[in-house]
């Protein structure tokens, strides 16, 4: 049973405001073998991050946009002993609930180190020492992957207490530039960078640990539970051509007017969105409105997938794409969407798999699983990835990172299904592990055998 950590609101601040959550959890000791134990201290803090700067709709509809909050408008939330971290639906007050948080930080404190734990295989061949080293890690990026991350944090520190993460729920663009800059010790991203690229700390390490569908929440009463929407009909919402519900289903009165919701920030999860409109829309989505942070023709922009889910239930008419356990967090609507074989199909864990499966030769150059061919397929998925330096600076963060990103993909995945994600099928993981065996010393020499 898992235990609903109660956010506590600073002194004068709204409950609207912008929420870090800072939530204590212990670490599993994952299954790799640590070939070297050198000690160093433990390393960095992630960078401060700037609010993002939102696109304003060109549209005739006025368009809104929702911002970071101040550092100094936050939530703090600490776990109790024993507690597991949710993400609960916002509380509703009158009509509409607070708007989700734009920005989202969670840590995961440190307490002393806990006696070798047993359990666990070797995930990467050799006898597992279970030793690892104390290290404190420090990461940020994808909003998509933060309910995901809070629990496996936390459960991964139940069995590692020297090991502590800090992950600030940025949105992917701003992960991959503070993994760029060495400012974090891994960044988290749905769109992997090119394979040539380096940053300040060398080459990249690309690690799978997410899979998850992007649900099309609503907050629109006349279209009921479940409403079907085909890619036609998303792509012309989102491109202005759609404007009014009864458009869609003829028990929606005529003048409901449609709001679309879209991420203000660099985004993955946009990413996926908009390749996926491209790919069964290219007349009314256009290349010029794929990518990460494209200026969409009409709406509102939300920072991060809890700013849109919140603006979906703050507003009237909206609609919204949100990885899926942000839309059952919020009690939103979402809709079943017509697939490549011509099925309306809701988002869960048989669907987005049954997409997943459509794509068995993923790879960080070639990760995109829109629209795939499976009869049940649900076709707005997306894998989600972890960057990492290949030569680790500090040796014992780099043994503590590799075995953390180990457990996360194999049995962390235990964790996916409970709050809407899916875990990983069994290629993925295979090469979440090949890429965690490249990792290695200042010195070039492996971390794992």
């Amino acid at each position: 049973m898992f235990k609903r950590v109660t956010p506590e609101v600073r002194s004068g601040e709204s409950p609207r405001s912008g929420k870090r959550w800072i939530i204590g959890t212990m670490v599993l000791a994952g299954g790799l073998v640590a070939a070297a134990c050198g000690s160093s201290s433990p390393a960095t803090s992630s960078a401060a991050k700037k609010p993002a700067t939102h696109h304003k709709s060109g549209s005739a509809a006025a368009a809104t946009t929702t911002t970071t909050a101040a550092a100094t408008a936050t939530t703090t939330t600490t776990a109790a002993a024993g507690a597991t971290p949710t993400t609960a639906a916002p509380a509703a007050t009158g009509s509409a609930a607070p708007k989700a948080s734009s920005t989202t930080k969670t840590t995961v404190k440190a307490a002393a180190p806990a006696a070798p734990s047993t359990g666990l295989g070797s995930a990467l061949g050799g006898s597992n020492d279970f030793n690892t080293p104390a290290a404190t890690l420090t990461g940020a990026g994808s909003t998509f992957d933060q309910p995901l991350f809070a629990r496996q944090f936390f459960d991964y520190h139940n069995d590692n207490k020297g090991v502590s993460v800090n992950y600030a729920s940025v949105g992917s663009g701003a992960g991959e530039a503070d993994i760029l800059a060495s400012s974090v010790a891994f960044g988290a991203s749905d769109v992997p960078e090119p394979g040539s690229t380096t940053g300040t700390g060398g080459a990249l390490l690309q690690v799978p640990v997410v899979l998850g569908g992007i649900a099309m929440a609503y907050n629109e009463p006349c279209m009921g539970t479940n409403a079907h929407l085909t890619g036609t009909q998303i792509a012309q919402i989102y491109s202005g051509k759609i404007t009014d519900w009864h458009a869609i289903d003829a028990n929606c009165p005529s003048g409901s007017n449609i709001e679309p919701v879209y991420r203000a920030d660099s985004s993955g999860t946009s990413n996926a969105f908009t390749n996926y409109l491209h790919s069964v829309d290219g007349a009314d989505w256009g290349s010029s409105l794929v990518g990460k942070q494209p200026a969409f023709p009409k709406g509102e922009g939300g920072n991060g997938n809890a700013g849109v889910a919140g603006d979906v239930q703050g507003g009237a008419g909206t609609i919204g794409y949100v990885e899926l356990a942000y839309a059952l967090q919020s009690g939103l609507n979402y809709a079943a969407v017509q697939n490549s074989s011509g099925s309306f199909v809701v988002p869960n864990a048989s669907s987005v798999a049954a997409d997943a499966a459509s794509f068995p030769g993923v790879t960080a150059d070639n990760y995109l699983i829109v629209n795939g061919s499976g009869a049940n397929a649900y076709p707005i998925s997306t894998y989600s990835w972890v960057l990492v330096y290949q030569k680790q600076s500090n040796q014992n963060n780099g043994i503590a990172l590799g075995k953390m990103l180990d457990w996360m993909a194999t049995a962390g995945q235990s964790d996916a299904s409970a709050i809407g994600y899916v875990p990983l099928p069994s290629n993925i993981v295979a090469l979440a592990e090949a890429t965690i065996k490249k990792m290695t010393n200042s010195a070039g020499q492996a971390l794992f055998s």
